[in-house]
């Protein structure tokens, strides 16, 4: 069966082997996986035995083959709904999520991990997600630091995982993957608080190869002694945060 939503399905069972072993489930974690799809990850994260799996899946055949499954195991549920519309933060609280996995689409990999930061709150410890490489490197900064970088490092350390070729999937895509971690140091106080920090670092990464007096008025920058003729990507997450703390003060 194929996915309808042109989604890229890990098929290498040492991929799997090695992407769960990162996720390092334990008996005592509440899984979220997102993107069920034909099961590529699923049967080996129950083969992990958590103490309770709940899948989102946006396509009904999927779904109701695990719905199916599922139907005498109360600690086991699928819901069929798009990721992107679920109250996030109402599951999590309800099914006690500590660990959220996932290859996600491509295309929607930015709305998804806004939406977990945006609705990320207590028990949830950890997120594992596979996504296009040229995408995670910008999330972990592996070349320069980006507004993703700092976005998800204020409220989550950020761990590399390892490359995936991209003869691992079915069907096929143009590129390679990579995995990686966020584990959360802190919450937002409310989506609206995250919301807020997140157009303050697009207003500063808007011109990124330009210096960031472009964002900010020099005289601004040196009383918070932030050298102006710095690059976003030359900033450290401590130096935005004394920013928008700033600018937060003024307002």
């Amino acid at each position: 069966m194929k996915s309808k939503l042109g989604q890229n399905f890990l098929k290498n069972k040492g991929s799997v082997f090695n992407f769960l072993n990162f996720c390092n489930i334990s008996n005592s974690d509440s899984v979220l996986e997102i993107g069920v799809g034909q099961g590529a990850l699923t049967y080996d994260i129950l083969a992990k035995n958590p103490k309770n799996y709940t899948g989102i899946e946006i396509e009904k055949s999927f779904a109701d083959t695990f719905e199916f499954e599922f139907l005498d195991k109360k600690n086991r549920q699928i819901i069929n709904a798009d990721i992107l519309r679920v109250d996030l933060q109402k599951i999590i609280k309800k099914q006690k999520i500590t660990k959220i996995i996932g290859a996600i689409p491509y295309y929607i990999s930015s709305p998804i991990i806004h939406k977990i930061i945006y609705e990320s709150c207590k028990p949830l410890s950890e997120v594992y997600l596979i996504t296009q490489f040229e995408f995670a490197e910008r999330v972990l900064g592996i070349n320069r630091r980006s507004y993703f970088t700092n976005f998800i490092q204020n409220y989550c350390e950020l761990n590399r995982g390892k490359k995936i070729k991209k003869e691992c999937f079915y069907p096929k895509p143009k590129v390679d993957s990579m995995y990686f971690n966020l584990s959360f140091n802190n919450y937002p106080l409310s989506v609206k608080d995250a919301k807020k920090f997140s157009l303050f670092l697009h207003k500063g990464f808007k011109n990124p190869r330009k210096k960031i007096t472009k964002a900010f008025k020099k005289e601004f920058l040196e009383n918070l002694n932030i050298n102006p003729n710095l690059r976003p990507e030359n900033l450290s997450l401590l130096e935005w945060q004394s920013i928008h703390a700033k600018e937060n003060s003024l307002n």
